[in-house]
């Protein structure tokens, strides 16, 4: 049945954006310098052109409008952030099959602002396809419900397609850089852009100068990196199952195809994991897919938060079990950090601490 959905899926656009398997494939601002952004054979040959209207919005809506906002907060002082994941409604009928609601998205950042948050990061896949109409939809929501500061990590959906090559025209324009980082409370936050399945060698030289300064830092990103398959998942939260070492032989496949099956980066992972062990991060919050995930590794919390609205697909073995919409309220205290997972329907439950 799976089979013979994908060779389905497959056929409604081979040579366009043909939907994932399972998944739907995230003080001052400091943005990644030209000669280290995405290298130009992930670009689309025709790049999507930029209307006026929303190279406008960036002023409203984007990373400094947005980090302009955000309430003064002295070092040590308590405070909390919201963390809500992938958001796109699925771009066929299918897929939204599995929607938990139309309005999960606004709903739960509406619910996360409300609880006194100062700010709220999204995850990636904000919008189900990088066109102009659907930033403009987002657009209009963010404008309409943000009463507090929303940022964000691109995803792959937030490109001008979501699999194989792709620019990211509309993502620069509306919302300003891709990799950024900003200080908070004492805390540093930062962003950093895995929306081609990959980190590159200059956004990890970007990332260690990011982090080489005192003090905790925490750290947001799309696509989880590929050694998190291997660490048992805090046993806290329940029957949590860990990612199964063993790989398909489509992932090993170039070009469209790999990024069709693939749901976690290799490339840059294993320099990822060394400088975010050694560069005083305490947390990693990462969507893509569409599930709850939580681990300790190194001294660094991993969580995947990837049920901020986006469709809850069937996932294959090996992968969460915890299928659910849900927001996570993070409170930043002297202590360290205390997440609570809040679901869109359920009781809310606490992880365990992570230690300054």
């Amino acid at each position: 049945m799976r089979l013979a959905l994908l060779a389905l899926l497959l056929a409604l656009d081979a040579g366009a954006s043909a939907p994932d398997a399972y998944f739907d494939r995230g003080s001052a601002v400091l943005s990644l310098p030209p000669a280290a952004k995405a290298p130009a054979a992930a670009e689309k040959k025709s790049p999507t052109v930029v209307p006026p209207d929303l190279a406008q919005a960036r002023a409203r809506v984007g990373n400094d409008a947005m980090l302009a906002r955000l309430p003064l907060r002295r070092a040590g002082e308590a405070f909390t952030f919201g963390v809500i994941g992938d958001a796109e409604h699925g771009r066929f009928w299918w897929e939204r099959i599995f929607s938990p609601a139309k309005s999960a998205f606004v709903d739960q950042w509406k619910a996360l602002q409300a609880s006194g948050a100062d700010f709220s990061f999204q995850l990636g896949d904000f919008v189900s396809e990088g066109d102009a109409d659907h930033y403009r939809e987002h657009v209009k929501v963010v404008e309409a419900w943000a009463a507090s500061p929303l940022l964000r990590c691109v995803g792959n959906h937030d490109r001008s397609r979501p699999n194989g090559g792709a620019d990211k025209n509309l993502y620069d324009a509306v919302f300003g850089a891709r990799d950024y980082f900003y200080d908070h409370g004492g805390w540093r936050f930062v962003s950093l852009d895995s929306s081609d399945r990959q980190v590159t060698a200059s956004q990890l030289t970007w990332l260690r100068v990011a982090l080489a300064v005192p003090g905790p830092k925490v750290i947001f990103t799309h696509v989880p990196p590929d050694y998190i398959k291997s660490i048992e998942p805090l046993k806290e939260v329940g029957e949590l199952e860990a990612w199964s070492p063993e790989k398909s032989a489509k992932e090993e496949q170039k070009g469209y195809l790999r990024d069709f099956f693939t749901n976690y980066f290799k490339d840059g992972s294993p320099e990822f994991e060394d400088i975010v062990s050694n560069g005083g991060v305490k947390a990693v919050y990462m969507g893509h897919i569409h599930a709850f995930w939580a681990a300790d590794h190194r001294g660094v919390r991993y969580v995947i938060s990837g049920g901020g609205g986006s469709p809850l697909y069937p996932l294959p073995p090996g992968y969460p079990k915890k299928r659910f919409a849900h927001t996570l309220n993070v409170a930043v205290t002297p202590a360290g950090l205390v997440e609570t997972v809040v679901p869109y329907k359920g009781k809310p439950f606490a992880l365990p601490p992570v230690k300054p």
